[in-house]
C-alpha cells in the first residue's frame, strides 16, 4: 500500500511512532499518539487537525500560541510551522487523536462546502463533536476489517469525517452553549424527578418518558452535565437517603432497602458496600 504521509511519519521519533496506533489510506491517516513531540519546530503538508481528550501542552501555529483544553479541535494547514512549548513542570499529558488529510482531496471537499469557491477558516480552534468521532471510529474499524478493499466506502466516510471537521470548526461556540443550556433544563427536570422518586422502581425509561428524551442521548448530555450515568446518580441519591435513615432509626436493613427503592436487601448491601467500605449494619453503629 502507498503510503501519501511518509513524510509526516519520518518527523515523528521513530520510539513515539512504533507506540502509535495509526490507520491509514490515500486519503486520510489518522493517528493515536500515547504523547506530545515537544521543543521541535515542524513544517507539514497537507491538513491536520488535533482533538484533544485533555489539557494539552502550548501549541504554537505560526508562532501564534494556542492553549488547547478536554474538547479542543486544532487545525494546522500546509506548510505552517507547529511547535509544542515544552513544559517545565513536565506534566504527562493523556493521549488525543492526529488527523491528517490530503490537501487536494481536503481542497475539492471545502470547496464544495464553500458554495463552489475558495474555503477560508473561521477559526483555527474550536470544540469537536460527538459525530465527528462516531465518524473516527467509522474509519478505524473500516480500515482494521477491510483495509481499501473497498475503496467507495472508504472515499466515503473520509469526505464524511472532512465535513464534520468543517462544520466542527465553523460551528458558533454560543449556539453549542444554548443548547447546553437547554439540555441542562431536562437534565434538572431528570434530577428533581429521581429526588421525588428515588423510592420508587424507576427506570431510564421512565425518566426519559417523563423529559420527552432518547435514552441514549439522555445518558449523553447527563454524563456531560454531571460527570455520572444516570444510574450512578440514581445510586447515590438511593445512598445518602439510606445512611441517614440507618443514622437516625432502627429500621431493619430490608426495610431501609425498601424505602430507598433497591431491589432487596442483598442488593442493598451489595451497593452500600462497593460504595463505603462497609456494610450497613457496621455503617450503623459509627459514631457520626
Amino acid at each position: 500500500m502507498k503510503l501519501d504521509f511518509n513524510y509526516f511519519i519520518e518527523l515523528i521519533p521513530r520510539d513515539m511512532y512504533s507506540r502509535t496506533k495509526s490507520y491509514i489510506c490515500k486519503y486520510m491517516a489518522i493517528f493515536e499518539p500515547e504523547e506530545y513531540v515537544l521543543g521541535e519546530a515542524m513544517c507539514v503538508d497537507d491538513y491536520h487537525f488535533l482533538l484533544f481528550f485533555s489539557d494539552a501542552p502550548v501549541t504554537k501555529i505560526n508562532n501564534c500560541a494556542y492553549k488547547p483544553r478536554k474538547g479542543s479541535l486544532l487545525v494546522i494547514q500546509p506548510w505552517e510551522e507547529i511547535y509544542g512549548v515544552p513544559d517545565d513542570n513536565k506534566k504527562r499529558y493523556d493521549k488525543y487523536i492526529h488527523i491528517a488529510v490530503e490537501k487536494n482531496f481536503f481542497r475539492r471537499i471545502a470547496k464544495e462546502a464553500a458554495g463552489g469557491g475558495e474555503y477560508e477558516f473561521k477559526r483555527i480552534q474550536n470544540v469537536y463533536s460527538k459525530q465527528l468521532l462516531d465518524l473516527i471510529g467509522n474509519f478505524q474499524r473500516e480500515m482494521m476489517d477491510y483495509g481499501e478493499s473497498f475503496p467507495l466506502m472508504l472515499e466515503g466516510i473520509c469526505i464524511q469525517i472532512v465535513f464534520q471537521l468543517l462544520r466542527d470548526l465553523s460551528a458558533d461556540p454560543a449556539a453549542n452553549k444554548s443548547k447546553l443550556s437547554k439540555d441542562n433544563k431536562y437534565i434538572n427536570k431528570a434530577i428533581q424527578f429521581m429526588h421525588e422518586y428515588y423510592s420508587a422502581s424507576i427506570s431510564i425509561n421512565d425518566i426519559c418518558n417523563m423529559i420527552y428524551l432518547s435514552p441514549c442521548h439522555f445518558k449523553r448530555v447527563f454524563k456531560d452535565y454531571t460527570g455520572q450515568t444516570p444510574y450512578q446518580y440514581l445510586m447515590k441519591i438511593r445512598l445518602e437517603n439510606a445512611k441517614e435513615i440507618l443514622r437516625e432509626n432502627e429500621k431493619s436493613i430490608e426495610e431501609v432497602a425498601k424505602l430507598c427503592g433497591f431491589v432487596n436487601s442483598g442488593h442493598f448491601s451489595t451497593v452500600f458496600k462497593r460504595n463505603t467500605g462497609m456494610s450497613p449494619s457496621e455503617y450503623r453503629k459509627l459514631d457520626i
